[in-house]
């Protein structure tokens, strides 16, 4: 038993920096934060595009958003206030909303 090294053990890593390695339920931790890039909403997608449009609006009142058909021609410039949010012909949002 004198071989297994304590999973809270400190390793060199690149560079001379040390790293700890994480036990298994520190992993699972880690992959449960919701590690969407700011500005996203992945967890809307499949919900109707009125209810995202609400939750989108409550988190970030100075955003314009816009429900939009998944087909629909739109330009291509990014805007920092504007989020498009894309539906099915059954109202329900497609993909991922994005600030832009």
């Amino acid at each position: 038993m004198a071989d297994q090294k304590p999973q809270s053990e400190l390793h060199a890593g690149q560079g001379g920096h040390k790293q700890r390695q994480l036990t298994e339920e520190q992993q699972k931790k880690l992959f449960e934060v919701n590690t969407a890039p700011l500005g996203t909403w992945p967890e809307v997608v499949g919900i109707s595009g009125e209810d995202a449009k609400k939750k989108i609006e409550a988190e970030n009142p100075h955003l314009k958003v816009l429900i939009m058909s998944e087909n629909s021609i739109f330009t291509a410039d990014y805007n920092v206030k504007r989020v498009r949010v894309f539906i099915d012909s059954n109202g329900k949002v497609v993909k991922r909303p994005i600030i832009g």
